[in-house]
Parts: C-alpha cells; sequence; structure tokens
C-alpha cells in the first residue's frame, strides 16, 4: 500500500522526512530531518548535524511523502507502534 495523506496516520514512518511546525519544547520547533526509529511515544530524527527523540503527543509535524505531497499531522494521532495504529485503522472501517 503506498503511503498517501490519508493513510499515513497508519503507515510505518521510518524514512520519511519530517519537519516539527508545533512543540512544547521550543527549541524543537522548525527541526527537519529524516525519521529512522520509532517508538510508542516519540520519532528519532537525524538532523544534519545530530539525532533528537521528540515525544509525538503534543507536537505537530509536516511529513514530506515520497511523491513529493506535504502532510501535516498531529501527534496523537500517530501514537503508538506501527502495528497498532494499523489495528485501529481497520477497527473503523
Amino acid at each position: 500500500m503506498k503511503r498517501t495523506p490519508q493513510n499515513l496516520p497508519y503507515h510505518d514512518l521510518i524514512g520519511l522526512r519530517v519537519e516539527i511546525i508545533e512543540h512544547p519544547t521550543e527549541s524543537l520547533k522548525g527541526l527537519k530531518g529524516r525519521i529512522v526509529g520509532e517508538t510508542r511515544h516519540t520519532l528519532k530524527i537525524e538532523g544534519d548535524d545530530k539525532k533528537e527523540r521528540i515525544v509525538l503527543k503534543q507536537g505537530y509535524f509536516k511529513f514530506l511523502l515520497p511523491n513529493g505531497e506535504e502532510v501535516v499531522l498531529e501527534g496523537w494521532r500517530i501514537q503508538g507502534r506501527p502495528e497498532e495504529r494499523l489495528k485501529r485503522f481497520l477497527k473503523r472501517r
């Protein structure tokens, strides 16, 4: 299944480019990089000079899909392991 704006919350996020648009931690706003890891509550983002672990719950993130589309998501929508997010999607159907 291809990543689209509609199904991105239910996909694996590793490898996507991301920018933090809004976050309670002021120093993280504007951080850009590639997602190199994810847990239930965090993303690990590799930027130009360092890796940062970001708490998802209160942030807003802009993802760049492989086809060039940009998608903005609230952090709570992408919380959970990828397999848990997929189960939530399938239950909604």
